[in-house]
């Protein structure tokens, strides 16, 4: 028996932040280009509305861009970049693995119904500080973890 799994395709791409403390959000667009990583930025901002936010980001260009750096000062959101080829050092990895494994096997009627599906585990998983046990107990070791 053969079982066809249609093919669904994105036109977007995701930014996800994944809160220690606090709300993660998960913001979609055609490209991450600068324009695209201040809007993730405001959404970030906006379901975190009080307090510090470090975000931990790779190297890629529209993170480094003026116009993103100026927003992130502006919203009050201080960038730490991970070095390059350390994707280790990203407590995000861990938690991008797991949705693409549960999110593989399904079978979406269209791509909002995709969208709809990634927005939902995403948060769903973001909940778990278990994908950042090991980020925690390497960059932020006096933090107690109950497990």
């Amino acid at each position: 028996m053969t079982i066809e799994k249609p093919l669904v395709t994105a036109p977007w791409r995701s930014f996800g932040f994944y809160a220690l403390t606090g709300n993660s959000t998960i913001s979609f667009g055609e490209r991450i280009i600068k324009e695209t990583v201040c809007e993730a930025l405001e959404k970030i901002r906006e379901q975190n509305p009080v307090g510090r936010i470090l975000l931990v980001v790779d190297n890629y260009g529209s993170h480094h861009a003026k116009l993103t750096q100026q927003r992130a000062d502006e919203l009050g959101i201080e960038f730490v970049f991970i070095p390059p080829y350390s994707p280790t050092l990203n407590a995000i990895g861990p938690l991008w693995k797991s949705l693409k494994r549960e999110i593989s096997p399904e079978i979406y009627e269209d791509k909002d119904h995709f969208r709809e599906f990634l927005t939902e585990t995403f948060l769903r998983l973001s909940h778990r500080l278990s994908f950042a046990v090991d980020w925690i107990e390497t960059f932020l070791p006096d933090v107690q973890m109950l497990r």
